[in-house]
């Protein structure tokens, strides 16, 4: 739906382009040098040409990022209460995070594992100002939210992610991650705040909010995902 262009990642028809793109930037090189360190460029590169969709994408390269990650630089990640979920089912999970990139990417890679529906998620576009970075999170499956808005320009872009997230969840059969507050605690009070759920509330139907949170799956709480020890910096290198 072109109301949503400004914020929508790609629809899996523009996901080659997309990725033609940025094949060649040094930190898709980057990237999968890390990934598949073995594995000569023409080989990863290849393979990438050969992709059409974000879930190809997703399983075939960011996936192995990363297990990679985890393999470098913790003794595992440990989940509970995927169990409970229903497959082939659209949730919406909001919850706290220290690394929007990283927790989304954790988030994903367990809900693959437990064969459940990944999500679309919330990325401020304030992190993805560089042309390659916002063409990464497109391939992603992340979606825009757009800071620094004056009042009456923010209600009209909440109301739009709103509606946005609604047509994910009700529509798409898509789950959708949304942080529970703008930028991390600052005092480890990982409490929802009150603007999220009243942004979520914009593209409701229902004459009662809690009827349309039920209908949505949602999830206001600490979604909590733990490696066995932090990561160490030489995964930053």
């Amino acid at each position: 739906m072109q109301k949503f262009d400004a914020i929508r990642p790609f629809y899996d028809a523009e996901i080659n382009e997309g990725i033609r793109s940025s094949i060649n930037h040094p930190m898709m090189k980057a990237l999968m040098n890390f990934t598949f360190p073995e594995m000569p460029d023409e080989v990863w590169k290849e393979q990438l040409l050969k992709t059409h969709s974000i879930r190809d994408f997703q399983c075939n390269f960011i996936y192995q990022s990363v297990q990679r990650v985890l393999a470098k630089s913790s003794d595992g990640l440990t989940t509970s209460g995927f169990e409970k979920l229903e497959k082939n089912t659209a949730y919406l999970f909001i919850s706290n995070h220290r690394d929007i990139i990283l927790d989304t990417s954790l988030l994903n890679a367990s809900l693959f594992t437990h064969g459940l529906v990944m999500t679309a998620s919330a990325i401020g576009d304030n992190l993805v100002k560089k042309s390659f970075l916002l063409t990464l999170s497109r391939l992603n499956r992340n979606f825009l939210v757009q800071r620094g808005l004056p009042p009456r320009e923010l209600l009209q872009s909440s109301k739009l992610m709103s509606e946005y997230i609604g047509q994910l969840l009700l529509r798409e059969n898509r789950s959708v991650w949304i942080a529970q507050r703008e930028g991390r605690t600052k005092d480890g009070n990982d409490a929802t705040h009150t603007g999220v759920l009243k942004m979520l509330a914009m593209g409701s139907d229902e004459e009662n909010l809690m009827d349309y949170f039920k209908k949505s799956k949602s999830f206001p709480f600490p979604f909590r995902m733990n490696m066995i020890r932090p990561m160490r910096s030489k995964c930053h290198n």
